[in-house]
């Protein structure tokens, strides 16, 4: 019979499975792609100075100062793309947004009018699908985590931990009389699979106006709700190429967050379309919980099986956020807008609720929120959109966004290592790196006096590097223990699985505006 060993932990998923630097850049990080109205999407986001469109909201709120008649209107569409290694298409609709805005006028020359809005929106799609595979030439994940456990404190509720107890690794004695633990495994080759599903999705609330409508302002209370479910496997074959182990989990993530923006619209020539945009997103205050379940599966000694479930809270703020826009109009046939924002992910912190019975509750995780700061930094998204009105009622679009990595110059994945209360939760040792993301879209849109439709196309292109596990312990001379134990193995290293993660999606907007 199988035996199956289950810890409770803290996972958030994609590949560390622990509430990490990685999956907290990951799980933050909605600058890295464009989804909203056709519209918007079709604009490749870039509606920072020009504004009318009901995506703007979460953007620069001044954006719906510029209406003039009420608004409704609601997305949808699909995405696609292809997973790793197996080339398999995997497609599923989407419901990306619904919202209006109410166009209130004003007897004042100063003040012509007030608009209120209200627009539910999609920030990050998480359905992804993604296979790694890779060599491994005699190291294992086991191997790091037989560095990482201590015989003289124990051992904590992460995955070196269930290891040590599940006995996968055997003592030895040095030459001082110390003894010390290492690995019973030698791996060949390893897998890792990972499935995901669910949304970061934002419902946004606005009041903007104008002053002499060469002034427009505007405020944005935004609250976010994040459902996530992600499960995953991680397999390692001997130097025979049978099974060693498999490691698998299954995670939900839920929670809500608040968040505030502001901006500004300044037309600084009388009479001329020439506008410039400005606005600044406060953090996003999340407080989330997780469920998990959790095994081992040891192909060498089957036995009985047994399932835990673990639930943790945890906080986390995201970076700030400024932006700056400058769009104007040609006649009514042509219209351009350039946005560029800069986030602080650097600044990205987490930390835990209080708890009566738990000594790191109410406080925030200082170990980790430094490891942030030593590998991420400051990203800078640069968005372009254009628009051509070939009639009164039909118009063309065509936009572009990159935005850089989050990631500094590859440090290693030391966090095990950390006094974090997160990591005694750990129960996986791979990473990712995210690159770069390039966005091209193209739009069309029909329009009539009251009733419009507007479709877009995306190919989101982002790569990256996969680590099924942090080599640094033979890489590092005085780690004697490794080094005694596998003198062949000493200053090894795996290379990472390359990854892409390009995807595509087609975008569906139905709106009326009122008289």
């Amino acid at each position: 019979m199988r035996r199956y060993i289950l810890l409770p932990f803290l996972a958030v998923a994609f590949a560390a499975q622990a509430q990490d630097t990685y999956i907290n850049e990951r799980i933050t990080n909605n600058s890295s792609d464009v989804i909203g109205t056709a519209r918007y999407v079709g604009m490749g986001g870039a509606l920072g100075a020009l504004g009318a469109d009901m995506s703007v909201i979460s953007w620069n709120p001044a954006g719906i100062g510029i209406y003039r008649r009420s608004d409704i209107a609601m997305t949808f569409g699909g995405t696609w793309g292809k997973s790793y290694i197996n080339e398999e298409n995997r497609g599923k609709a989407t419901f990306d947004q619904a919202g209006f805005v109410y166009h209130m006028p004003l007897n004042s020359t100063t003040c012509p009018h007030i608009n209120l809005a209200f627009n539910y929106q999609k920030k990050i799609n998480f359905n992804h699908n993604f296979y790694a595979f890779g060599a491994l030439g005699g190291l294992s994940q086991m191997d790091q985590l037989a560095e990482l456990t201590d015989w003289d404190e124990g051992w904590q509720n992460n995955l070196a931990g269930l290891a040590l107890t599940s006995g996968f690794f055997k003592t030895a004695t040095n030459g001082n009389g110390e003894e010390f633990r290492y690995n019973d495994y030698s791996s060949s080759s390893n897998i890792y699979t990972h499935h995901s599903e669910g949304s970061l999705q934002s419902f946004d609330f606005n009041l903007s106006t104008s002053i002499n409508d060469r002034v427009f302002l505007g405020l944005t209370l935004g609250i976010d709700n994040m459902r996530y479910r992600g499960w995953n496997v991680y397999g390692e074959n001997d130097m025979l190429g049978s099974a060693n182990y498999d490691v698998n989990n299954d995670v939900n993530i839920s929670g809500t967050g608040v968040n505030v923006k502001l901006g500004a619209i300044f037309f600084p020539i009388p009479d001329n379309s020439l506008r410039f945009g400005f606005a600044v997103e406060t953090p996003t205050w999340y407080r989330l919980q997780n469920s998990t379940l959790f095994s081992i599966y040891d192909y060498y000694d089957e036995a009985s099986t047994e399932e835990w479930e673990s639930y943790l809270k945890f906080k986390l703020r995201s970076p700030w956020k400024l932006r700056a826009s400058i769009g104007s109009t040609v006649g009514s046939n042509f219209a351009w807008d350039v946005d560029y924002e800069f986030a602080t992910y650097a600044s990205t912190s987490m930390g835990y609720p209080k708890y009566e019975d738990v000594s790191y509750g109410n406080m925030k995780d200082v170990a980790m929120n430094q490891l942030t700061r030593d590998n991420l930094r400051g990203t800078h998204t640069l968005r372009a959109g254009f628009e051509i009105n070939a009639t009164k009622e039909l118009a063309f679009r065509l936009g572009y966004n990159l935005s850089t990595s989050a990631y500094k110059k590859h440090v290693g994945y030391d966090q095990y290592n950390l006094n974090s209360a997160a990591m005694n939760y750990a129960t996986g040792t791979s990473y990712m790196r995210l690159g770069a993301t390039n966005l091209l879209t193209l739009g069309v849109g029909y329009r009539t006096k009251s009733f419009y439709i507007d479709l877009a196309y995306k190919l989101r292109n982002q790569k990256g590097d996969f680590y099924a596990f942090d080599t640094s312990f033979a890489q590092t001379a005085s780690n004697s223990q490794f080094v005694a134990m596998n003198p062949e193995l000493a200053n090894q290293t795996i290379a990472p699985a390359k990854f892409d993660l390009t995807r595509h999606a087609i975008t569906c907007t139905l709106g009326f505006k009122f008289k």
